[in-house]
């Protein structure tokens, strides 16, 4: 009997020797000064940041964990936890920070072109954009007129999505 009971105390104190000790609890906490002029709006709810006590400074390693993460400034209701041994700390919270101006655009265009000999086009040569003429047209592209950068005229087959209709 003496035996269980003291096995049971021994792997309820290591049970609980690993899990973490609530300290505190914080209505705000950062480790940056907040602009009361700036707009914050919630980013990202229960957060959590975790540090070793290898330096004095473990809970502001802990705050920059969670706020970095999400890209926030500070903490809002949170709870600060120490493990029983002391070597970790942990914050708990709500990240707040700026309005990202971040702004996905998509867009796309579609527009029946239709080239015909005699049309004014430009496309891509030697890496700079050229003008030119077509003079021809075939089912792999269009034979465009064009003068080179020695003043030649030349000719060339150039396939329809590498040009551009300009009007002039």
């Amino acid at each position: 009997m003496k035996k269980t009971v003291f096995y049971l105390g021994a792997i309820l104190f290591l049970m609980t020797s690993c899990a973490y000790q609530r300290i505190g609890d914080l209505t705000m906490i950062s480790n940056r000064n907040v602009d009361s002029e700036k707009e914050y709006v919630l980013i990202q709810r229960n957060a959590e940041g975790i540090a070793k006590m290898k330096k004095n400074d473990a809970l502001e390693r802990a705050i920059d964990a969670a706020t970095e993460e999400y890209n926030g400034e500070y903490l809002m209701n949170v709870k600060v936890y120490v493990k029983n041994n002391g070597k970790k700390i942990k914050v708990e919270g709500d990240v707040w920070g700026l309005k990202s101006t971040r702004v996905n655009v998509e867009s796309s265009v579609t527009k029946k072109i239709e080239f015909t000999n005699g049309d004014n086009v430009t496309f891509q040569n030697s890496g700079k954009l050229t003008e030119g003429k077509i003079i021809g047209i075939n089912g792999n592209g269009a034979i465009v007129e064009y003068i080179n950068i020695l003043g030649k005229t030349k000719k060339k087959q150039i396939p329809f999505d590498e040009l551009t209709k300009i009007e002039k």
